[in-house]
């Protein structure tokens, strides 16, 4: 269950270069090939040389993109059967088609403008009431001029009795608003500087009227709302012909994107390749169980060859470990983002995936365990996935269903214990203290699964030191054993099944043994060993890396304490709302308990899921996973 990475097999594809593109059309595209570069790969053969790798299709594909997105066209995903295409015609008809689809965006783009202006004009329309000259009479004025704007209305309340009775201006009203008065002023040419001056100091806001705004002020409405309605009507008719463009040119786009993906991810193969004057080299991984299928491919292909490499020439060749590919059931797949984030599985190393679907909602339920509450993560859960399409989403619910099943052992529904039976965390001291002992203990049995899979990562690996020798190793999890028993009970967390000579053998003897583990696994595997810094060295060196895994045994142990006081917490916080909540009469403000419990659970859920994902990347994968792969990335085919 925990292996779900695919094996992979490595192949060579040989043939005549002028059939290359061909071939690769014919042969690959569509096909799960991860290339690798056949220049480094082949670097001992003579005359080997790279392909040019300007890609002379790109340009359309991003032309059909572009089109495909101004018209609101989701490309095709799925692969469709390879149909004639008459590359010329289609190019010449795209061309047409992004003429139309420009002068329309662009004509769009002006109304749109054009609306917005009309719709400033309007606003300012609706302060310059009872205007009844001509406005654009006011530009021509010989020997006066005309300003327009508002006041603050307190200041125009307390000054305007001195406005009023200066002989070189002249103030009328157009509007009057809550906080502004509206108005224009009008002023002799000569002398103008002054009363600017003056209304500046009043906190005039000069408003500049457009040259658009003709006749009076009830004229220019008319016009403008006119102008709009024009505006707007044209904009519809846009969207209307854009519309219909797309459902028209539908099918000419979604084939060329088609086609044009097709080549240009075929082309893309090319900065893999080599060639030398007469053939052509490449050299990918492809899934063992579609290698058959890749490999039939090339049967009507007499000139080309697809050669299988075999392992033991592959380990000749370190630098090229076969990519990743995950093959999780979709039960433990929304798990595999937390595991992308610490790093892909190596190709010879277990895939953490399952383990940590299991473990994340096991622990996220003991420190977060309410019915009611898992509820409410369940409908967060639901409308993250279902409506948004998140990853997170499914990963809610799976949490969801931990907490409702430990809401159920606690009897907690939204903080009440006392609804269900079950086991109330604060009962008692001793209850208190069993959950933690529980905890402690369960987050042992973790880490030494963690240890189990580091072994069996040895085992697949061949490596002696994890197999029997590290600190993850059987060694490792006889010595951890002993630490335990012997540490845990001595803070007083239960009792030790083992007597103490029989503890300190389990920890001294494999410690003898991690100490010595370098001479000892070069002795295993018969290889000569040297003391390169000198004895001294290698003791205070040897004794620093031992007590780093005594003191990591028993930090990452207590460590797992974190479990069970999150769950206290959990019991605590909602005594706390409770108390809030009571009133004198003894009933309880439910507005209180509303908000108190939507406070503690959006709260606990984001602090609970960090943590639980610490443990798991800290606690447990640091023993046995090293997320040292690579991702496996076939090209030149289409997207399911």
């Amino acid at each position: 269950m925990l292996m779900s990475v695919s094996r992979m097999k490595l192949a060579t594809v040989v043939g005549p270069i002028r059939d290359f593109d061909a071939v690769v059309l014919d042969c690959v595209v569509g096909h799960e090939f991860h290339p690798e570069s056949a220049v480094s790969v082949m670097r001992k053969l003579k005359g080997l040389s790279p392909f040019e790798t300007a890609n002379p299709y790109l340009d359309n594909l991003r032309r059909v993109e572009r089109l495909m997105s101004l018209l609101g066209i989701t490309p095709p995903r799925k692969e469709a059967a390879a149909a004639p295409f008459d590359a010329e015609k289609a190019e010449a008809a795209i061309t047409e088609l992004e003429k139309r689809t420009e002068a329309l965006l662009a004509e769009r783009e002006d109304c749109a403008a054009r609306a917005a202006e009309d719709v400033q004009l309007f606003n300012q329309l609706q302060v310059l009431h009872d205007v009844n000259i001509p406005i654009e009479d006011l530009y021509n004025v010989t020997y006066m001029k005309f300003r327009f704007g508002r006041l603050p209305r307190d200041i125009f309340t307390h000054f305007y009795p001195v406005i009023k009775d200066r002989p070189d201006v002249f103030f009328f009203t157009t509007d009057t608003q809550r906080d502004y008065i509206y108005g224009m002023y009008m002023m002799p040419r000569e002398g103008a500087d002054k009363v600017d001056a003056l209304f500046t100091s009043l906190q005039f806001d000069r408003i500049r009227l457009s040259e658009r705004l003709t006749g009076s002020s009830e004229e220019a409405e008319q016009m403008i709302r006119t102008d709009l309605e024009q505006h707007r009507r044209r904009l519809e008719e846009i969207e209307k012909e854009m519309v219909k463009i797309a459902e028209t040119e539908r099918p000419l786009l979604d084939e060329a994107y088609r086609f044009y993906r097709r080549v240009s991810g075929a082309f893309e193969i090319r900065r893999y390749a080599a060639h030398t004057d007469e053939s052509f080299y490449l050299i990918g991984w492809i899934p063992e169980k579609e290698f058959k299928t890749f490999e039939r491919a090339f049967s009507l292909w007499e000139d080309v060859n697809c050669i299988l490499v075999e392992e033991d020439e592959q380990k000749t060749m370190p630098e090229f470990m076969p990519p990743t590919k995950l093959k999780n059931s979709p039960i433990f797949r929304p798990f595999e983002p937390f595991v992308s984030m610490y790093g892909l599985p190596s190709y010879n190393e277990i895939d953490p995936t399952p383990l940590v679907a299991l473990t994340y909602p096991l622990i996220f339920g003991v420190m977060f365990g309410d019915i009611g509450h898992a509820a409410l993560l369940l409908a967060a859960g639901l409308l993250l996935w279902k409506l948004k399409g998140m990853w997170l989403g499914k990963v809610l619910c799976y949490c969801a269903a931990g907490s409702a099943a430990f809401g159920f052992a606690y009897g907690s529904v939204f903080g009440d214990e006392h609804l269900l039976p079950g086991f109330k965390v604060l009962a008692s001291s001793e209850a208190i203290f069993s959950i933690l002992s529980v905890t402690i203990y369960a987050g042992s049995a973790l880490v030494a699964l963690s240890v189990v899979l580091n072994i069996l990562n040895g085992i697949k690996q061949r490596d002696w030191e994890k197999i029997l020798f590290g600190p993850a190793s059987l060694t490792g999890i006889v010595m951890y054993a002993g630490i335990v028993f012997a540490v845990l009970p001595f803070l007083g967390f239960g009792m030790s099944p083992f007597p103490a000579p029989a503890l300190m053998a389990m920890i001294l003897l494999p410690a003898l043994i991690v100490f010595f583990k370098e001479p000892i696994t070069h002795l295993f595997e018969r290889k000569p060993f040297k003391f390169e810094e000198g004895f001294g060295g290698f003791f205070i060196s040897s004794f620093f890396e031992l007590f780093d895994v005594f003191l990591s045994f028993i930090t990452n142990s207590i460590s797992f304490l974190r479990v069970g006081a999150y769950a206290i917490a959990h019991a605590s916080l909602m005594e706390v709302v409770f108390d809030m909540a009571a009133a004198p009469d003894g009933s309880r403000n439910i507005a209180v308990l509303i908000i108190g419990n939507l406070i503690v659970a959006g709260l606990e859920a984001v602090l609970v899921a960090i943590q639980v994902l610490r443990l798991e990347y800290y606690e447990i994968f640091g023993r046995f996973f090293s997320g040292a792969g690579k991702a496996y990335k076939p090209l030149g085919s289409e997207e399911a």
